[in-house]
């Protein structure tokens, strides 16, 4: 490494059971190779110019390669006496939308920058999310397990059109999956935060106001992080509000629901 150069430390995990990434295709799709970081970094010479960088995995050379960065790309690592491994490092930028793996964040300190990347999922969680409403409407779970089970039965469905679906978190991950299934004719109520006007819904409300469309769902659709008002949100009185029909469809994060009721529920039929 030059001196008076920008030092980045690229730091990728190996996928392994248990974690994250948890196969190989995981590991590709997640990592920052040399090659990558070499494309990008083509598109600005000017920035190049002023940097020298490192590509590491897991904890390979950790002590070493950290003892003089200004900057750490990963998604996780070791915080155990960072601010000694590391008494350089001034940012840490995380390549996932989500840090809470992270905690708690007593190991930051006061003059460290953490950074992540939201949004970055929004395309795929769009594509995802447009599939799981659709393979509910089509009773592809039922096809697929009927097919496992040699049983082939004719099972009949209506287009997505005139459908209601009400999608609970409006922001990035949300919105995508909103652009796609409004654009087939779906009726979308939004609910967020502050009621705010979402492109693709016919409706917006806020959380507090979500019992009175919850009866007319014909598919829940969560798209929540974890916070103090999203925790329980959809808990056993909210469940009991939607028809039995209804498919849910939660990319979001566990917490928000009430999953024990719904094992119950789904086994009641």
């Amino acid at each position: 490494m030059s001196e008076g150069k920008i030092k980045i430390h690229i730091r990728n995990n190996h996928w392994k059971k248990g974690s994250l990434p948890c196969d190989l295709e995981g590991e590709k799709n997640s990592s920052v190779p040399k090659e990558l970081f070499e494309n990008f970094l083509n598109k600005y010479s000017d920035i190049k110019d002023k940097i020298s960088y490192i590509v590491d995995w897991d904890d390979d050379n950790w002590k070493s390669s950290m003892k003089d960065a200004d900057i750490l790309l990963t998604w996780n690592f070791p915080t155990n006496n960072l601010s000694k491994i590391a008494p350089n490092l001034k940012w840490i930028h995380i390549v996932s939308a989500g840090v809470n793996h992270l905690y708690p964040f007593n190991w930051l300190k006061k003059d460290l920058v953490l950074t992540n990347s939201s949004g970055i999922h929004s395309k795929k969680a769009g594509e995802f999310g447009l599939m799981s409403v659709l393979m509910l409407q089509n009773h592809m779970t039922r096809i697929i397990t009927n097919q496992k089970k040699k049983e082939f039965v004719t099972l009949l469905s209506n287009p997505i059109d005139s459908k209601k679906v009400v999608v609970v978190g409006t922001g990035s991950l949300g919105g995508s999956m909103i652009k796609h299934i409004s654009s087939l004719g779906a009726k979308v109520i939004g609910v967020n935060r502050r009621g705010r006007a979402v492109e693709g819904c016919s409706k917006v409300i806020t959380f507090d106001r979500i019992d009175e469309v919850l009866p007319e769902a014909d598919f829940l659709y969560s798209a929540v992080p974890e916070t103090n008002e999203t925790k329980g949100l959809i808990n056993k009185k909210r469940l009991d509000l939607l028809k039995a029909s209804c498919g849910i469809v939660n990319i979001g994060r566990q917490s928000v629901m009430d999953y024990e009721h719904l094992r119950k529920k789904l086994k009641k039929k």
